[in-house]
């Protein structure tokens, strides 16, 4: 039986005319039949289905609000995505329009799931289309009122949970333009076919386990070590079996401590933003105000809220989506050669190369000198070597200076200083001018 298939029972229904409805009605809610450990949670209610004490209608009511439900589909899920996936489950559609959308989404940010599934279970729609004993289904074509509900509907009975995450519903598609044909929503910047966009993005099963090796390699800059696979097994578990898209899976693995211990504890709030633009947006830090922007959000709300600032910002959005893994982008990107070098520099650079300090938005405005691959202070220069042969093979060049200082003082001493100054030659006066500054 599929999701399209009509299945209806009554007070005189056998055990097996509800043992198969109850099968369809965990294909239908859940998309799936529940694992072993869930049944746990709804045992007395499947007890009480199987025996006759409560209907379909009453039964999905309990299911719905239950912890196997909420876990699947309300739980680390937009709510406009929640709302269309609950009238695929327990309508059979998609939703029709704004005016919907406004109309369930108020009710649930005001009154909660209970008040929500209460409003659809109790609808009209749904008393005329399934009753109390009909398994809710994908209905008829006839239903739809315009052909593009039909297409939405259409689309989203062949979606399956974390195949086009959890974000975007059908129904905003054509608005932001995205591409969401092929099973995965490609934005704009993906499809301009960039050889960068291609390589990195995620579209089947198969290239999952190459995904999560180029997602360490950009995250992490290397591959995490055994015991560091430990924290995060169930991370990689969900990700590669596609319950995680790509965006989802970051998000839980920037906020854990492999990501946390390497680039935020014993590194300077500046340097951690850095390095966070450099794995997530792929280009460093723009100015001063992004970094005012950032490092205030940071200081005040934390790691997480911070994340949450890079993940849902329109450039995250429009550049990576739910489904591509960051990665350098193009020099097109930049709007200023200045921002290329820091982009270019931080690209190069590994953990603990130039330390955990300095952005190199401020190696420039410090003079420090940090080609080298460790920041080094101008004071610090004097002590190089390097630096102090320099100085030796300068000393002539400084005595000369000197003596010139000198003779031009005792000119001064001993005549007008007008007379002075106009027999003085170009490089003398130069001089002066230097000296007065």
């Amino acid at each position: 039986m599929d999701t399209h298939t009509v299945v209806s029972i009554d007070r005189k229904s056998t055990e097996a005319d509800r043992q198969a409805a109850l099968y369809q009605i965990y294909q239908q809610v859940l998309e799936r039949q529940p694992y072993e450990f869930e049944r746990k949670a709804i045992a007395k209610l499947e007890k009480d289905f199987l025996k006759g004490k409560l209907g379909v209608r009453h039964f999905i009511g309990e299911l719905v609000v239950s912890s196997v439900y909420l876990n699947s589909f309300y739980l680390g899920c937009s709510n406009l995505k929640f709302v269309e996936w609950n009238f695929k489950h327990l309508l059979g559609r998609a939703i029709r329009g704004n005016e919907e959308i406004a109309k369930y989404m108020d009710l649930l940010m005001m009154k909660g799931v209970a008040a929500f599934f209460q409003e659809i279970l109790g609808s009209e729609e749904y008393r005329k289309a399934f009753g109390c004993f009909t398994v809710p289904h994908t209905r008829d074509v006839k239903f739809y009122e315009s052909p593009r509900n039909y297409l939405q509907t259409n689309i989203l009975q062949h979606e399956h949970v974390g195949q086009r995450g959890k974000v975007i519903p059908t129904i905003y598609w054509q608005q932001l333009g995205l591409d969401c044909e092929l099973g995965s929503c490609v934005l704009p910047e993906e499809a301009l076919n960039i050889p960068e966009a291609v390589n990195h993005s995620v579209h089947s099963v198969v290239e999952r386990q190459n995904a999560l090796v180029q997602i360490y390699t950009q995250v992490l800059e290397r591959q995490p070590y055994e015991f560091e696979r430990k924290e995060i097994i169930h991370l990689e578990q969900d990700f590669l079996c596609g319950k995680l898209d790509v965006r989802h899976f970051l998000g839980s693995l920037v906020t854990s401590n492999l990501y946390l211990d390497s680039f935020y504890h014993d590194c300077s709030n500046l340097k951690f933003i850095e390095l966070s633009f450099k794995h997530l947006l792929g280009r460093n830090i723009h100015d001063k105000e992004e970094v005012v922007v950032y490092t205030d959000v940071l200081t005040k709300h934390g790691t997480h809220a911070f994340f949450h600032r890079i993940f849902d910002s329109e450039e995250y959005r429009k550049a990576f989506g739910c489904h591509t893994i960051p990665y350098n982008r193009d020099v097109k990107f930049h709007d200023s050669p200045r921002n290329y070098l820091q982009s270019d520099l931080i690209q190069h650079e590994m953990i603990g190369q130039h330390g955990k300090v300095v952005p190199t938005l401020y190696w420039q405005e410090l003079g420090m000198n940090c080609e080298t691959g460790t920041c080094v202070m101008p004071d610090n220069e004097t002590h190089n070597p390097q630096n102090t042969e320099m100085a030796k093979a300068k000393e002539p060049d400084s005595r000369s200076l000197n003596e010139e200082i000198e003779e031009l003082l005792q000119m001064l001493q001993n005549s007008d200083a007008r007379q002075v100054l106009q027999s003085m030659n170009e490089n003398q006066r130069s001089l002066i001018r230097n000296l007065a500054k």
